[in-house]
This record gives C-alpha cells, structure tokens and sequence, in this order.
C-alpha cells in the first residue's frame, strides 16, 4: 500500500469526482494509474496481470468482496484509487477472513478526495478486521490515528550482505542523487568491501529440499500449530502465492534438520530486485512455518547462502522476533531499521480473538 493522498480536503472536489467500486473491467485503467503514481516501469500488460492475479485469482475472495473503488475525474480519467485483497487467517480451528488495503494512491491535485475511499473501506470494518503490510510512514501514522496496532515486528528488516559494492552505490546515491558518484564511490570502496568476514561461519545443520507442489507444502504445513493469529496455509492459498503467477523467482523448499527426528520447515523465498537502479540482487525470505528456534533460523539462513550465492548480493529476513534477529545479527547479519512498522490491523468491533500473532511477509504485498 502507498498513498500520495495527505486527506487535507480542497473546495469542490467531493462534487467534480465519481466514486465507483472496481469492476474487472476497470483494471486496465486502475493499473495505468497505479503505474503512473507509483512510477513503475513495468509494462501494462505486466501491470494489468499483476493486478488481475491479486484481485481476481485470490482464492480468499468471496462473492460480496469488493475489488475496490476508484475515482474519475470530470475529464473521465482515473484519478484515485484502492485495492481490496481478502486473506484467510487461522487461529486454532478458527478460519477468519481479512480485508488488506492495497495500491491506496491519490493523483496530488485531487487531494482531499482519497477520504470517500477510505471511508469505504472502513465501513467493511464490521465484516472483516481490516491490514495493511506494505505502510510507509505516512500510511502508518494515519492506521494509527484510525486505532490501528503495529503486527508482526515490521519496524526493519535484517540483511545478510554478500556482497556490498551494490549496497555502499545505494547509500551514496541516496545522499547525493548523483548515479556518477554512486558508481564511483563503489568502485573505488570494491578491493576493501571483498575482505570482510564470511557470514554464518558454522555449517548449516540441515539440507533444503525443493517442493514441487502446494499439496506436498500443504502437507508439510499441516505437520504444524500455533497459539496465534497465523496464515491458513492451505493447498489452494500456496498454490496462488507461489505456484501460480510468480515463476521461477518465487520457490518453496523443505528444511530438514540434520537429525532426522525433528519436523521438516516450509522456507519459502523471491528473487527480486533492489535499489535505485534495480542494482540490488536480493532473495527475501516470504515466510518460514513453523514457528522455527534461532538456531534453525541460523541453519536455514546458511543454506539459503549457499543454494543463492552466485545469484545475489544480500538476504533480506522481515517480520523476525527478538530472539531470531539477535542471532542473526551474532553472525553478521545488519539490522536496518523502517521510519515505522509496516503492518497494521484495524479491528474496531473485536472480531479477532487474539492480537497475538505469527505474522510473515508472505501475508499481504509485502513483497508483491
């Protein structure tokens, strides 16, 4: 979720813009306009696919889930926006459906108008508790305003560097806005960034074993429980986040611990691109179930090191409790702190039995 919408109402605005709800015919507008805000380079097609696979393939998706709304200007472009995206939750035996927030941008001369959306998303409150996982600090300070709570320890990610030539341009960039002194300064900085220290200098305790279907990950996920709030990691949900639409660069693996008598972990990761040039090579951990001890976080680590090492430059762990990021942090790992979490839940009207919970960047657009 992002918003360019700062809810600071301007005269006659309400009265020039049309507020309609997300047909699947509107997708091809909505995605336009979604990739002009947010400054997306990716291809139409690409965006409109994207979009249809979050809203339309979502197996969570019931028949009275809205799509979304969006906002039309009196010219008849679109204007505004924001996605709906259910997700089902479990706790116990208990299945509970959530409604996240995604792609909330309003165009910056129509600002002031973003609140009817919001307005209708906040309604749906009393049927779903409502989340977001993808704030910036903007987003954030208004979910809590709304009486939102932070989910999951999403202030920062932990990072494990492999290689920091790519990083060290970012950070220079970010200070300069010069892509020459970026390249410069990494070039430069390149024989001194090769000695560092190996990260996880053990060997890891254990194999990864790629999954070859969402039965055989659902089989293994159900060898697993929690006493919190958690994703139902069923057959037709891991099917649609990692088997259906991603491709290679989203993969599923089983840890399996050198002993043999503990249970197999679902890892699951996706390669994408960082940075200001899409000069970051990173492998994000999406989720790890179950609820795995530091030491397996360090074992599971080291065998994502190794299966990636000659295709990335960092490893990128979210959502980590204290405990697993201290042990990473032991072994090298650096933490980089966010401006502000990145997930929130709402739940005004107390439909959740629990604010305790297993929450993993898998769960809403975390890395979409």
């Amino acid at each position: 979720m992002a918003a360019r919408e700062n809810n600071v109402p301007q005269k006659g605005i309400k009265r020039t813009l049309q507020l309609r709800e997300i047909a699947p015919s509107d997708l091809e507008e909505v995605a336009r306009f979604i990739s002009r805000v947010s400054g997306s380079a990716s291809p139409l097609p690409r965006a409109v696919d994207r979009l249809s696979w979050i809203l339309l393939e979502n197996p969570a998706r019931g028949p009275g889930d809205p799509l979304g709304w969006f906002l039309r200007a009196p010219s008849g472009e679109v204007v505004g926006c924001m996605c709906c995206a259910p997700q089902k939750f479990c706790f116990g035996r208990t299945t509970l459906t959530l409604l996240m927030a995604n792609s909330f941008y309003v165009d910056d001369q129509y600002r002031g108008g973003g609140t009817s959306v919001l307005l209708k998303y906040l309604q749906l409150g009393r049927r779903y508790p409502l989340f977001v996982s993808s704030a910036n600090a903007t987003v954030a300070e208004m979910w809590r305003k709304l009486g939102g709570y932070p989910l999951g320890n999403s202030d920062g990610e932990v990072l494990g560097v492999l290689r920091w030539q790519p990083l060290l341009a970012e950070s220079v960039y970010r200070k300069t806005a010069s892509d020459r002194m970026a390249r410069f300064t990494a070039a430069l900085a390149s024989p001194w960034l090769r000695v560092r220290r190996r990260l996880l200098p053990s060997e890891a305790e254990g194999e990864l074993v790629p999954l070859g279907s969402p039965e055989e990950a659902a089989r293994l996920c159900a060898e697993h429980r929690s006493d919190k709030i958690t994703s139902c990691r069923d057959a037709p949900f891991l099917k649609w986040r990692y088997f259906s639409r991603l491709g290679p660069t989203t993969r599923m693996f089983a840890f399996r611990p050198c002993d043999g008598k503990k249970k197999q972990f679902m890892v699951g990761v996706h390669l994408q691109n960082r940075g200001y040039k899409q000069q970051i090579r990173a492998l994000h951990v999406l989720d790890i179930w179950g609820e795995a001890d530091p030491k397996t976080y360090l074992a599971i680590a080291d065998c994502l090191i190794r299966e990636y090492r000659d295709q990335i430059d960092m490893l990128v762990f979210r959502c980590l409790n204290p405990a697993q990021q201290q042990a990473l942090t032991a072994n090298g790992f650096k933490v980089r702190p966010f401006a502000a979490p990145i997930a929130w839940c709402i739940d005004k009207h107390g439909l959740l039995p629990s604010k305790t919970w297993y929450f993993v960047p898998a769960d809403g657009d975390m890395f979409l």
